[in-house]
């Protein structure tokens, strides 16, 4: 079975959250959270402090997990198992600047905009959803995600 592990911070600033415009993939073209792929022997926490600073520029720590998706979607060569967790994270220091190569752009949008902005992806809108709410907890998301991969199964808690 193959096994793909990647890693999100969403940070929140003054009612805007910071999201990157992606240029390739699925998603190209698209606003998400900014994350990616754990590299061996490296902790989620890790991968979102590291690919946010790559993609960002911003120096981050983890304060806590928000949300995970877990799926598994068909590939040509089989099936690849898909795990991503969202974790809150907080800015210490730097200055925001979109790597220019997987993001085209980097910027904090207000949080209400992002929710009507047809070009935010639906996870990152139900994530944002979930942390407005204050949950105390990850829940089972029973509402279906569009999504601009083909997955087999998908599901969301937050």
């Amino acid at each position: 079975m193959n096994v793909s592990c990647s890693a999100a911070g969403l940070i929140v600033k003054d009612g805007n959250i910071l999201l990157v415009m992606i240029t390739y993939g699925a998603n190209k073209g698209h606003w998400m959270l900014p994350g990616g792929f754990v590299d061996e022997g490296e902790t989620f926490q890790e991968a979102a402090i590291r690919e946010v600073e790559e993609e960002t520029g911003l120096i981050t720590k983890a304060k806590r997990l928000i949300g995970v998706r877990n799926g598994v979607r068909a590939l040509p060569s089989g099936t690849e198992h898909g795990i991503y967790l969202i974790f809150e994270m907080e800015v210490t220091a730097g200055t925001i600047c979109a790597d220019g190569y997987e993001v085209a752009e980097a910027r904090f949008i207000p949080i209400e905009e992002a929710l009507r902005d047809p070009l935010v992806i639906d996870l990152t809108k139900e994530i944002i959803r979930a942390f407005n709410s204050n949950n105390n907890g990850l829940f089972q998301l029973q509402d279906s995600i569009q999504t601009n991969s083909s997955w087999v199964k998908y599901e969301v808690l937050v």
